[in-house]
């Protein structure tokens, strides 16, 4: 196999393994009433069928029968600028889509002591669509990921103002990552000029030597350096006519590429499961306190992995557009918050979060196939732990209707190995939301966000990017007590 091969194999299929992976898309967007705040306080506040999601502990205030439903749209601006290795522009706009993060809850008082919630929210996802023409295609493309919560909680009123929920999660997770070519096809039309000119210099050899070894033409000929690199490309034994028929076959197949050539594609689903917990304090009916946890769960994909890349390239990673079985895991984090509320009049309440992220656990993305023989695929993470600041207050403006704003700050996880894949910042939080109450029953939320993320540059395998993002959230819920 010509050298160039090798090369292209290490560069693009390696480099295309940037997007399996992403830095911090963990989702805060579980409720509309906390997009109100910044989500600030949202394991001490009950203020409806949400707090299955932020804190089970809380479903013991509840005093009859609850249901939320609703959604966060999200309207990211995300522009990317850059460089390839090779000196192209590299540039994109709106690389994020609008999405809407759906949200179901349902929160059931057994006794005054007991309640049972369920609960239906997205605790990650993440999404990036750049152009199948991109220039950095081995690097940024389609990268989907999407983690379905459904939660079964129950709480217990301890006694002395505490309470303790407990639940399991079900997590059904799907993720779809594509890779292009990109500029890096100026790369495989050189290796076709490269590996015509090696089959042209063999064809023109002496008929005898055709069916000689490489090996013994090259001891033959110590002078001859083409020849000599052509000779170390190729298993011992092999002939001339035969290494000049595999070039010619090479040269055929990198030739035929282009910027849309598929370099990646890898397509998984799986259910997964995990647990949550929290306790809550209350002082008094003013001053509350809560703590709530989110285990860690490790997402064993199996799914397909293709590309449009020719096995004539001799590599077990190259699959011709067939797919093949595999498998990989990703490593979800745990996650906790510590969180106050507190009524300091008869309308005006202030409420506050800290809440960290242990996403220190995600360290590598590794893709094999399903009997472990070929690595599809590695990327270095190497994420760090971050922490989550939110405060933020609400006004009982009248009896109906309830006034809210807030502020937070949240640190990127991925510090260490930033990629355009997930191009993730540091970001504060301007929100505001209100709650209306149609009858005693029927209440709706309505909630907004700016997100601010700070511009920062990187590199990322000698290709430098600067970028610059912001974000627009819409929140709606309907709320009913039955």
């Amino acid at each position: 196999m010509a050298k160039f091969t090798k090369t292209l194999l290490a560069s693009a299929l390696t480099l295309a393994a940037g997007g399996a992976s992403a830095a911090a898309f963990q989702l805060a967007e579980v409720s509309t009433s906390g997009l109100g705040t910044a989500y600030a306080g949202a394991a001490a506040v009950a203020d409806n069928a949400s707090v299955v999601a932020t804190n089970p502990a809380l479903m013991t205030k509840f005093q009859g029968v609850e249901m939320s439903v609703g959604g966060v749209l999200v309207d990211t601006d995300l522009h990317v600028r850059g460089t390839t290795a090779l000196g192209n522009s590299a540039n994109q706009n709106n690389v994020v889509p609008t999405k809407v993060i759906p949200n179901t809850y349902f929160v059931a008082p057994i006794n005054d002591k007991f309640a049972v919630g369920l609960g239906y929210n997205v605790n990650f996802g993440l999404s990036t669509e750049y152009s199948n023409s991109y220039n950095a295609g081995t690097l940024g493309g389609q990268t989907e990921l999407q983690a379905h919560n459904f939660n079964l909680s129950g709480a217990y009123n301890i006694g002395n103002g505490f309470s303790f929920g407990a639940g399991v999660n079900a997590i059904y997770s799907k993720a779809e990552v594509r890779r292009t070519l990109g500029d890096q096809v100026a790369v495989t039309k050189a290796g076709a000029v490269r590996a015509q000119a090696g089959a042209t210099a063999l064809q023109h050899l002496p008929a005898a030597y055709q069916s000689l070894s490489l090996t013994t033409l090259a001891a033959a000929q110590p002078a001859n350096k083409q020849l000599q690199a052509i000779a170390a490309q190729f298993p011992v034994g092999t002939t001339a006519a035969q290494a000049a028929n595999s070039l010619n076959v090479l040269a055929t197949s990198l030739s035929s590429y282009t910027k849309e050539t598929e370099v990646t594609r890898i397509t998984g689903d799986k259910w997964s499961f995990g647990w949550n917990a929290g306790l809550a304090y209350e002082l008094n009916e003013n001053n509350r306190w809560g703590l709530a946890y989110h285990s860690a769960v490790d997402v064993k994909f199996k799914g397909k992995y293709r590309n449009a890349l020719s096995t004539n390239l001799g590599s077990v990673i190259a699959t011709n557009s067939e797919e093949r079985d595999g498998k990989l895991t990703l490593n979800l984090p745990a996650y906790w918050e510590l969180s106050g509320y507190h009524k300091l009049t008869d309308r005006f309440a202030v409420q506050y979060s800290w809440k960290r992220t242990e996403w220190s656990r995600l360290k590598t993305l590794d893709a094999y196939s399903m009997d472990g023989t070929a690595h599809y695929m590695h990327k270095d993470e190497a994420f760090r732990d971050t922490n989550r600041y939110a405060v933020g207050v609400s006004y009982d403006a009248t009896q109906d209707l309830t006034l809210r704003a807030g502020l937070a700050y949240d640190r990127s996880a991925s510090v260490n190995h930033p990629s355009i894949s997930i191009p993730d910042t540091n970001r504060m939080w301007y929100s505001a939301g209100a709650t209306y109450k149609f009858t005693p029953n029927l209440s709706t939320d309505v909630g907004f966000a700016y997100l601010h993320g700070t511009k920062f540059g990187f590199g990322e395998d000698r290709a430098t990017f600067k970028v610059r993002a912001s974000g627009y959230l819409y929140g709606l819920n309907l709320n009913y007590k039955f």
